[in-house]
């Protein structure tokens, strides 16, 4: 991606090439992100799905950053595989434009969906006898629905502004042209604010279940606090994951934008593999940490072996 209208770039040719080895050690790593994020996110997917009791509301959002993890690991990372080893990229614009909308795209949609699971789990803690009011079925489709529409709407913007001349093939790089105010939209309202509401939000939660659990007593109330809270630890630490992976990779963009590319290439790639971590990380984070999906995981990978 490219910004037009300034002077603040990235030398495109500086992020491209590679020497032999670090480009296969790279790759390699991209290659197990992806085949790991594909198993994970397939079988959270479809142990969710399996398992009656676990079609739940919370799941429904875990269910949707589990599709956008694997739409990430199966169309976004591969272009960078090719154009890493490549060392060019030889697809024609309709494929770069497809490539980069796509990468614009993902940013918006995993912190979308993690607000809204962040903002659900909030409701279940503080209002655990009003949830259902607040997330019936019918407002959860239409806020998933809400969300793809607007993610998608996102990654098309420059080509809404611009047309398909913001998509650029240049020296053998794609790139996607958009001015420096969409680029402080797009960070500031894509990631800056909803990590702020997040933090906001999961530091209140906190707060309160520390007040909560100094003079709880065993009570049906207790239990079901306790219960949203754990589920509630669960979601804090997708967020967790998702500011390391996705916070690193936007310091380090910025910063060699800033900077006009005086990062190495090798740590503008890295990068990129921290950022594409959360997609195996994700899956693991919640089917590991969430008893009753950890154990339908195990039920379903032990059953055939009995």
């Amino acid at each position: 991606m490219i910004t037009n209208n300034s002077s603040l770039h990235i030398p495109l040719t500086y992020v491209s090439q590679l020497t032999p080895d670090v480009s296969t050690r790279l790759a390699a790593c991209f290659i197990l992100i992806i085949i790991f994020g594909i198993i994970f996110n397939i079988i959270l997917i479809l142990v969710i799905l399996s398992e009656k009791k676990l079609r739940s509301i919370t799941n429904a959002y875990i269910i949707n950053i589990a599709i956008v993890d694997l739409l990430i690991a199966t169309t976004v990372v591969p272009f960078d595989i090719d154009f890493m080893l490549r060392g060019n990229y030889p697809y024609g614009t309709i494929l770069c434009g497809f490539k980069e909308v796509l990468f614009l795209f993902t940013l918006p949609s995993s912190v979308l969906n993690l607000l809204l699971l962040t903002i659900e789990r909030f409701a279940s803690v503080f209002f655990p006898f009003k949830r259902t009011k607040y997330f019936s079925k019918r407002i959860v489709l239409i806020s998933i629905l809400c969300s793809w529409m607007y993610t998608i709407n996102v990654g098309l913007y420059p080509i809404y502004i611009n047309g398909l001349s913001a998509i650029t093939v240049i020296q053998k790089t794609c790139a996607l042209k958009f001015s420096i105010e969409f680029g402080i939209y797009f960070v500031s309202v894509n990631f800056l604010l909803p990590v702020l509401i997040m933090t906001g939000l999961y530091f209140s939660l906190f707060l309160m279940a520390f007040k909560y659990i100094k003079k709880s007593k065993k009570s049906k109330q207790s239990n079901c606090f306790q219960r949203n809270l754990k589920v509630a630890k669960t979601s804090f630490l997708l967020f967790i994951n998702f500011l390391i992976c996705w916070g690193s990779f936007i310091v380090l963009a910025l910063s060699n934008t800033l900077c006009n590319g005086c990062h190495s290439r090798e740590i503008t790639w890295i990068g990129n593999v921290i950022n594409y971590c959360h997609i195996v990380f994700n899956p693991l984070i919640y089917g590991l940490l969430n008893e009753s999906l950890r154990k339908a995981i195990f039920k379903k990978i032990y059953k055939p072996l009995c």
